[in-house]
């Protein structure tokens, strides 16, 4: 064990136990038993039902089931609340070997992006901290965050009904009109990327602005995925 372990000793993320100094966020019970869907390869499966367009994603995949009544919700909740960003990237490269064989074709990575007003209160995006851990994961694909913008600013998506997700994101993201006009996504593959995937109404907004970049196909990865 590490000076630093003994000192500050680290917590499970899901059940608090101590950590062992090689064992990162999770207990050994908890990483045994994480909720992990098993959609990448899946053809059909949840979260792809959950975004079935138009327009259409190629494919989906997330890297575990999200419920409020268990200790992994901390998961998600710490990478976007908690400035858990070397957690973020280190679920997000689980999912992204994951996803390596099922994504591999993947040309360029986009995150979900925040408003200009939610990035400078919050400080970071979560979604561009998954990401990045995702590209790792994926062997190195690059990430893009300035080519998708989020122009209007919100309420959460968090608080609202099912019914009511779909209008406040409706027009709120848009492509940069240079990197459209260029063409430089002709024949691409794009992987949108999110923390959570819930109503689908956020990924659904954010694959329409894609739309302007022409002749791409465009898939989604979330780290958690909300059983409806």
């Amino acid at each position: 064990m590490y000076l630093t372990d003994l000192i500050y000793p680290r917590e499970c993320r899901v059940c608090g136990n101590i950590l062992c100094s090689d064992e990162k966020y999770l207990c050994p019970d908890c990483a045994g038993d994480m909720p992990l869907t098993y959609f990448w390869g899946w053809r059909g499966n949840p979260a792809e039902e959950r975004v079935p367009g138009p327009p259409y994603f190629e494919k989906a995949a997330s890297l575990y089931f999200y419920s409020r009544d268990n200790g992994y919700r901390h998961i998600v909740q710490g990478i976007k609340y908690g400035y858990q960003f070397r957690m973020g990237i280190f679920f997000g490269e689980m999912l992204g070997k994951y996803m390596k064989e099922y994504f591999g074709d993947t040309d360029i990575i986009i995150p979900v992006p925040v408003h200009p007003i939610k990035l400078w209160t919050r400080g970071y995006n979560q979604a561009e901290i998954i990401a990045r851990g995702i590209a790792s994961g994926l062997g190195g694909i690059p990430v893009d965050t300035k080519t998708l913008f989020r122009i209007k600013y919100r309420r959460s998506q968090t608080a609202l009904s099912m019914a009511e997700k779909p209008r406040n994101v409706k027009d709120a993201f848009r492509v940069s009109e240079s990197r459209a006009a260029k063409g430089m996504f002709a024949g691409k593959h794009l992987l949108l990327v999110d923390d959570v995937l819930t109503s689908g109404a956020t990924a659904t907004a954010c694959r329409e602005a894609l739309s302007a970049l022409g002749d791409i196909r465009v898939s989604l990865a979330t780290l958690a995925f909300v059983r409806s």
